[in-house]
Order: C-alpha cells, then sequence, then structure tokens
C-alpha cells in the first residue's frame, strides 16, 4: 500500500492545526497491531458523521441541517480541485463521498490495478492528502475517522477500514465469492453492515474495530447493484425479488418479501427509511411505501412511465428522479403527484439530470445542457415545497453525480475534478 507523501501529512496537519472546521477525525490510536489493540480509545460513528455517496440517488440520509447554505439563491464557484485522470477512468466507480468535511473522490488505472483516493477539503478544496488500494472497482463510505471500501481481489471480495490521517489499512474482512461489482456497505448504529452476494446469503455487522458484531444468513441473492438502507434500529439489504429486514443491532431477521406482483421484481435504486416507512423504487416504473412494522404488504403503489429513482425522503414528499428527465414530489400519505418539472422546464436545451440532493428544503440538481456543441451545464437550486427553480449556477464542466453538501458548500464532480458553490 502507498502511503501519503510527507507534503501530504505535512499539509493535513497544518490544515487541522489552522482551525479548519472539518470536524472531528476521532481518537483512533495509529499503531501496529499490539498496539492498537491495548491503546486504541473506542471509535464511534455517530449518524450525523456519515454520508452516502450521492449517485443515482442511492443516497437515503439527508445531509445534516447544519450543513446547509446560508443563502441557496445566490451561488458562484468559490474553488475548484483538479483530479488528473490517468489510465481508464469510470465514472460510476469508485463514487465519491463526504465525511468530516472532506470530499473523497477516486481514480484508477487497469494497467496497474490500483485504486487511488485523493481528498479535498469541502470548504476550501485544498488538497488533504492521498493513498492508494488494489483493486479497480470500489465501492466506498465514510464515517468518522474512517473510509470503508468493498472491492474485488484474486481470491474474492474483501472490505478494507482505512483511516483519514494516514491512509493506513486498519483491518480487513474477505469473502470466498465473486461479485461484480461488488456490493456497497452501509453504516448505521454504530456498525458497519455488509451481506456476502451469492447462494448462502448472509449479512454481517462489525464495530469500527473490524470486531464481527452478529451474522444473520438469509434466503435469497444480494442485489449487488443497490445498496441496502440503514437506520440506528432497522436495516433492509435489497435481494434479486424482493428485500430482507433486520434488527440493525442484533441482527434478528424480521421479515422479507420474495413475491412481488407486476414485471421487474429488482429494485431500481436503494431504499429509503424515514419516519417509520421503507420506499422504493423497482424497474418496472412501480414506487412502494411499506411500514417497517407491517409486513402484510405495501401501504400504496404508484407507476410512474420510465425508471424512477428515490432522490430524498423529507416529512411530506418523496423526491423522485425519472430516467434522468424529470424531477418528481410525491405525497408521503398516499404517493399522489404533488409537482414535477420536465429537465426542459429547469433548461430549454438540458439534455439530463443527476440525482437531486435535499438539505433544509432545497433540492440540488445538476443539469447537463448542450447547445449548438456549447457546454453550458448548471446547478439548479429548487424549492421543495412548490417545486419552484429558485436559482440556476453555470458549472465548469458536465455535472457527474448528484451534489453533495458539506460545510455551507455544494460539492460537484466533474470529468475534470471538484468544484465547490457558495
Amino acid at each position: 500500500m502507498s502511503e501519503p507523501s510527507t507534503l501530504s501529512r505535512r499539509r493535513a496537519l497544518s490544515l487541522l492545526g489552522g482551525g479548519l472546521a472539518i470536524g472531528s477525525l476521532g481518537g483512533y490510536v495509529v499503531g501496529d497491531d499490539s498496539e492498537r489493540a491495548e491503546t486504541a480509545s473506542s471509535p464511534v460513528i455517530a449518524p450525523t458523521d456519515w454520508s452516502h455517496p450521492n449517485y443515482d440517488a442511492t443516497n437515503n440520509r439527508h445531509p445534516p441541517v447544519q450543513n446547509a447554505l446560508r443563502d441557496p439563491t445566490s451561488l458562484d464557484t468559490v474553488w475548484k480541485a483538479p483530479m488528473s485522470l490517468d489510465g481508464t477512468f469510470v465514472p460510476d466507480n469508485p463514487v465519491p463521498v463526504v465525511a468530516n468535511g472532506l470530499v473523497i473522490g477516486g481514480k484508477y488505472s487497469t494497467a496497474r490495478s490500483r485504486t487511488t483516493f485523493e481528498l479535498f477539503t469541502t470548504h476550501g478544496g485544498e488538497s488533504y492528502g492521498s493513498f492508494s488500494r488494489p483493486g479497480t472497482k470500489h465501492t466506498p463510505v465514510a464515517a468518522g475517522d474512517y473510509l470503508f471500501s468493498h472491492y474485488e481481489t484474486t481470491d474474492g471480495m474483501q472490505l478494507d477500514a482505512s483511516g483519514f490521517r494516514s491512509g493506513e489499512r486498519l483491518w480487513s474482512w474477505e469473502e470466498q465469492t465473486t461479485s461484480l461489482p461488488p456490493l456497497q456497505p452501509v453504516v448505521a448504529g454504530g456498525l458497519i453492515h455488509m451481506a456476502t452476494a451469492r447462494g448462502g446469503t448472509s449479512a454481517s455487522a462489525f464495530t469500527p474495530r473490524g470486531e464481527t458484531k452478529w451474522k444473520t444468513r438469509f434466503g435469497g441473492r444480494t442485489h449487488n447493484l443497490v445498496p441496502p438502507a440503514a437506520t440506528p434500529r432497522t436495516l433492509v439489504h435489497p435481494t434479486m425479488d424482493g428485500f430482507a429486514v433486520f434488527d440493525t443491532q442484533t441482527g434478528e431477521f424480521r421479515w422479507e418479501v420474495t413475491s412481488w406482483e407486476g414485471g421487474s421484481k429488482a429494485m431500481a435504486t436503494a431504499p429509503v427509511l424515514h419516519d417509520g416507512a421503507l420506499y422504493m423504487a423497482r424497474h418496472d416504473g412501480r414506487v412502494l411505501c411499506y411500514d417497517l412494522e407491517d409486513d402484510s404488504g405495501p401501504q400504496w403503489v404508484r407507476r410512474r412511465q420510465g425508471l424512477a429513482r428515490i432522490a430524498a425522503v423529507d416529512s411530506g414528499r418523496v423526491f423522485l428522479t425519472q430516467s434522468r428527465d424529470a424531477l418528481t414530489a410525491l405525497a408521503t400519505t398516499d404517493g399522489s403527484d404533488e409537482w414535477s418539472l420536465n429537465r426542459l422546464d429547469i433548461h430549454p436545451d438540458a439534455s439530463n439530470l443527476t440525482a437531486a440532493t435535499l438539505c433544509d428544503g432545497i433540492l440540488y440538481v445538476g443539469v447537463v445542457v448542450e447547445n449548438d456543441d456549447k457546454y453550458q451545464h448548471r446547478l439548479a437550486v429548487i424549492d421543495a415545497d412548490s417545486g419552484t427553480v429558485s436559482h440556476q449556477t453555470t458549472l465548469p464542466g458536465a455535472p457527474r453525480f448528484g451534489p453533495m453538501i458539506s460545510n455551507g458548500t455544494v460539492i460537484v464532480q466533474t470529468r475534470d475534478g471538484f468544484v465547490g458553490l457558495r
């Protein structure tokens, strides 16, 4: 494993000492295995520390309100962080994540069969360092002082836990199966959750130190294209023909759905858990809502035209992106339409939309715009209550993922790197 350069480490320490508001970096003592076992303080993963990748609407939590922008209706680019793309670059893997005031992006080279993670501060875009890992297909999530990444090895699949400060690999978990692409880890209730991908499927939960908290076998086969969703109490693993519900802390199997009516039974994107309810979208265009305490069937079902992806849920609405062409709000009570915006309603030359991110009553969505081969890509700011477009800001490149929000800054990744707007 390559370690961050001395310059990168000094820069990181300088940023910490300079009072930059990047959040607590935890109390994990870095040393050899024996030292760590004896002297490491107990690490804690708080729910507000965690930010799921905002790509294809798989984020199942809102960025905390304290990250909200002061004035979303007056935004401009305040920093750029170019990220060189040596070798073969595929924007889907690894996806960018945000935690502790840092944005973690990735690039990989098939020739070297390694992935390099580059870290930038969300407030100013300064480099925080970098480290590399074997493998070219990583699905990472971040929490507290850690980056958790699942990827393919020559012997199967591996989950690594790495520290932000040094990039040191703290522990690993291996499974003797092959899954392409890798399954997405999820962090909730102070635990890291994974599932095996093939026959004899099991869900597992690990402590931040890598100790197995519980392991539960269940039927079906996990859906490796769709991440799970979790709260401190409830964990939902999508399967190829439904989903399974567990207790987050104990691993107790609660209930499952294995046979749905209609077309494709697989979920299109990660389910969303909010206020005791489970929301999901299937490949056949159906959007469903379940009561997490009632396994008798869905509370409501709505059929959409084209592929619908759940972007976010608040106290009254389910927000969908539909085939990258529209942004729609449904009522959480019965799934009825509240409002809808076509991509051309946002910009007359828009070719598609990214996933939308919800923070403090505002939706942020990237807009790819093509007009006579001149690109004028935008970040659109939309009122979540009314669907009114209140502001649009020109982006320096085509947005690749749904916007991320941290430290009062909207972060967008383009082909050339990251940009921050305030």
